[in-house]
């Protein structure tokens, strides 16, 4: 019994072997795979879509990329400091060029020349703990 159906397979087997579809199943099928695939475009959120496109992105991208881009990016960012204004600039007018004149303070004790102050060597010098 086990051969009978074993041997009615193989003939139905060998039979279906020479059997194609015609033309038209091949342009039917293309028709509803397209339209099965728009649908499925259609139901999804623009933020699956953008999450799908940036995950494409970065699975082709490899690490010389980034470095490529930190490298640009720094290059940028030094490039734009350099030639950044620095502050408000004054015109040469407006600058004053008269020179400063050094007065010296008034001495109470009758110093004489100098600008600096000389020791008291009459005083003994005060040492404080803290």
């Amino acid at each position: 019994m086990y051969d009978e159906n074993f041997s009615e397979v193989q003939k139905l087997i060998a039979l279906k072997r020479h059997e194609q579809p015609d033309d038209a199943y091949f342009e039917e099928f293309l028709d509803e795979f397209h339209r099965r695939q728009r649908q499925e475009l259609l139901q999804r959120s623009s933020f699956s879509l953008f999450r799908e496109r940036v995950s494409t992105w970065f699975s082709e991208t490899n690490k010389w990329n980034f470095v490529w881009g930190g490298g640009l990016a720094y290059a940028v960012l030094l490039l734009a400091f350099v030639l950044w204004p620095k502050g408000t600039e004054q015109n040469p007018a407006e600058i004053p060029n008269t020179p400063i004149e050094h007065v010296k303070p008034a001495d109470p004790a009758g110093q004489t020349e100098g600008d600096m102050l000389t020791p008291d060597k009459k005083k003994q010098p005060v040492h404080e703990a803290y």
